[in-house]
């Protein structure tokens, strides 16, 4: 009798058990799917891990996935969703004080460091370092995963797989809003300081955060191969995590020192690299930040940008032209920028011969083709031109044409990978 009782009482704890784990897995399905950058299949996920919660009265879980969606708002730069899950979450935070986990405050701090409220980001990572703390106290083996159990009542903290990684992540973001508010010594300070502490551990993520933004600092600071440096260490820990999530934040990293190289072409290539691979709706915040990058690229770059791949030229009035599958007027304008760019005779241009010679492989007779390029050459003026009857760009040039003496234009053709590329794609 008292064996079958005890089989009564056990069996609702087994199911118990089940469902936490449901509700973990979907948490945890969500982290990963945001390291591989599926935002919206995450989004999913954590709506699951949400409804699951709700559902089995979690309400640690709930907190947490309610969190994460606030997260994924901001990463969408999505001000209704951030305004929706934002009230969600501070209502949880009023009627169950005591089932808060960190993570809230960890996407809290996130939230308002999109908003540049950086006080206030300050004091949630501090709030999310003293709970992360607390709970380690409590519940986590040293080095343990998180959570040890499905049913310990500890879920990830700011997605973090360990106790250390979920420690340093709160240091690590503490460096960054203090550099933000002002204070670049006490942040330099601080990201070394965790990078020596961790450096035998290596917590996920942390330490290539800590790399993205000590090249920062260097970046301002001009020290662009110190930057590179870094930048490439923040590379090769993220693709050996396989964090793409981050990985984009390396490449933006790339594009910014290209350009401050005045290597335009290959800033080009990734800022072009990273607009394909946040062509989804969750990527608002960093589509955000390539849109500002290409236009500080477009005013530091040329007055004249031709974009073979894309068949665009864009003028330094700000103008865009689409030239469609206009491939005579694109020859035509890289026969003429390849001249200019000569450093012997920056201000030749091209005979008619040549141009016949060079876009049309044929050998120059006036007759046959004198009517041809006058036509092409007035439909690049009528493109390209503020004033047809006054030329900036294409101006006559002895029997020929050229572009204007010292113009800065840019050629950009099917660029080839950077060799840091080839190299990491290499070892995958």
């Amino acid at each position: 009798m008292g064996s079958k009782n005890q089989k009564k009482r056990q069996q609702p704890r087994s199911s118990v058990q089940a469902f936490h784990e449901q509700i973990f897995e979907a948490l945890e399905l969500g982290y990963v799917l945001t390291e591989k950058c599926e935002l919206e299949k995450a989004k999913e996920a954590f709506v699951e891990a949400l409804d699951l919660s709700k559902k089995f009265r979690d309400f640690r879980a709930q907190a947490e996935a309610i969190s994460c969606l606030l997260w994924l708002a901001g990463e969408a730069n999505d001000p209704a969703s951030i305004e929706h899950w934002e009230r969600e979450l501070d209502s949880f935070i009023r009627t169950r004080p005591k089932h808060v986990p960190p993570m809230v405050w960890y996407c809290k701090g996130a939230i308002a460091r999109h908003q540049k409220e950086y006080r206030v980001a300050q004091r949630h990572f501090h709030r999310y370092l003293r709970g992360t703390i607390q709970d380690g106290k409590e519940n986590y083996p040293a080095g343990a995963r998180v959570p040890t159990t499905a049913t310990s009542g500890v879920l990830y903290s700011a997605g973090a797989r360990t106790y250390d990684e979920a420690v340093a992540r709160g240091w690590a973001m503490l460096a960054i809003v203090l550099h933000q508010r002002g204070f670049v010594g006490r942040a330099k300070w601080l990201a070394q300081e965790i990078l020596r502490r961790y450096e035998t551990k290596k917590p996920r993520t942390v330490m290539g955060l800590l790399y993205l933004f000590l090249g920062k600092l260097a970046e301002l600071k001009r020290e662009l191969n110190e930057a590179v440096k870094l930048y490439q260490r923040a590379h090769a820990s993220f693709l050996g995590e396989h964090n793409w999530y981050y990985h984009l934040h390396v490449l933006y990293a790339y594009a910014r020192i290209a350009r401050l190289q005045q290597n335009y072409p290959q800033a080009y290539w990734y800022l072009d690299l990273l607009e394909k691979a946040t062509s989804g709706s969750g990527f608002g915040a960093i589509k955000k930040e390539i849109l500002a990058e290409k236009n500080r690229l477009e005013q530091d770059a040329v007055d004249l940008l031709i974009d073979g791949e894309h068949g665009v030229i864009r003028t330094r009035e700000g103008g865009q032209i689409s030239l469609r599958k206009q491939y005579v007027l694109l020859n035509i304008l890289e026969a003429l920028s390849e001249a200019h760019g000569r450093d012997d005779q920056l201000s030749r241009g091209l005979s008619k011969a040549e141009i016949i010679e060079r876009v049309w492989n044929e050998r120059y007779r006036p007759e046959a083709h004198d009517n041809k390029l006058y036509y092409n050459i007035n439909r690049l003026r009528k493109l390209i031109e503020p004033d047809i009857r006054n030329p900036q760009y294409l101006l006559n040039w002895r029997e020929g044409y050229r572009l204007a003496p010292g113009l800065r234009i840019q050629f950009i053709h099917e660029m080839v990978r950077p060799e840091s590329l080839q190299k990491s794609e290499g070892d995958r």
